[in-house]
């Protein structure tokens, strides 16, 4: 059947409860019939002078949820559940009306609000001045939400509406505090104060942020070559050394070395000629040779020392 009555919309707590009034003003009535959505909740045959009211709750799991209070037909559902959202419509059946009248309520079911959380975007510093956006939205139970920022610390207190709070201040206004307000049918609920000081810290004469941040990327950088060319030099005399390394197992020299050593002191021998026929007064004549010995050889390739044996002197006749 069509509705008779204005819609009227309900708003309750999760967990909570909710009542659905309901003004009779048809007499007698035959039966009054609660649907939601498309479910029979509940069917009441009023009362007459000989017996009670009969209330019947067609599913077992709302009898302990719904109750009429004060005897009436107005309907209070308790224990609200998120799923309880949705339209609702009561039925008036009576002899004296070819149809029935009907009134329909929709419901909707809410969360309290927790604590908002506010993100801060980001920070921009130029010329002392700081330009930043506060952005305030909740983690759960977000439906239907409002947003509105109150600006404290000035001689005159301002509000703004919307989640996002652009803001940008100086020195002269580093007391300013932010804070967010989030609003759904039910319940409100405010974040932690936002402090502007905190905001673009050193703003008021201090670096840049995108100063700071190219420094900081040049300094990067410059440890990255560094790096790298380390890693070519060690490299590289690593490589030169493994080089030296294989040429000095390539080299095996076997020949004997009869070169003097350091220290060595040479022996001579000295051998005259003289002739015994000669006489005294030639012996201006006489010619003497210098024999040189080589040194021992010490190395553990040379040939065997022969046993030494007595020289010999020679003497020869020079004409």
């Amino acid at each position: 059947p069509a509705a008779s009555g204005v819609l009227k919309k309900l708003v309750g707590a999760l967990g909570g409860s909710v009542n659905f009034p309901l003004n009779l003003s048809v007499d007698p009535i035959d039966s009054i019939i609660w649907v939601f959505n498309t479910t029979t909740l509940v069917t009441i045959q009023p009362k007459l002078a000989d017996k009670k009211a009969l209330i019947i709750v067609t599913q077992h799991r709302n009898k302990e949820r719904v109750n009429f209070p004060h005897e009436g037909y107005s309907l209070k559902l308790s224990k609200l559940k998120k799923n309880d959202s949705g339209v609702y419509r009561v039925e008036i059946h009576s002899s004296t009306l070819q149809d029935p009248l009907t009134q329909e309520y929709e419901l909707r079911v809410y969360e309290h609000l927790s604590k908002p959380k506010v993100i801060i975007g980001l920070q921009n510093n130029k010329n002392g001045t700081c330009v930043t956006n506060l952005t305030c939205s909740m983690e759960q139970g977000g439906e239907d939400v409002t947003y509105s920022w109150k600006s404290l610390g000035q001689a005159t207190n301002e509000s703004h509406s919307g989640s996002t709070l652009p803001i940008s201040w100086r020195q002269e206004k580093r007391d300013m505090t932010f804070i967010c307000m989030a609003r759904n049918p039910i319940s409100s609920n405010s974040s932690n104060p936002i402090f502007a000081w905190k905001l673009c810290e050193g703003a008021a004469g201090g670096l840049d942020t995108t100063v700071i941040l190219k420094l900081l990327l040049s300094l990067t950088l410059l440890c990255f070559i560094a790096l790298v060319l380390i890693i070519l030099i060690i490299r590289r005399e690593r490589r030169k050394e493994s080089i030296e390394e294989k040429k000095g197992l390539n080299l095996h020299p076997e020949t004997l070395n009869y070169s003097h050593t350091f220290g060595e002191t040479s022996e001579y021998d000295t051998i005259s000629y003289l002739n015994s026929t000669v006489p005294e007064e030639n012996a201006v004549n006489t010619l003497y040779s210098t024999v040189q010995i080589p040194p021992k050889v010490e190395k553990s390739h040379s040939l065997p020392t022969l046993p030494d044996t007595p020289r010999k002197f020679t003497h020869e006749n020079v004409n």
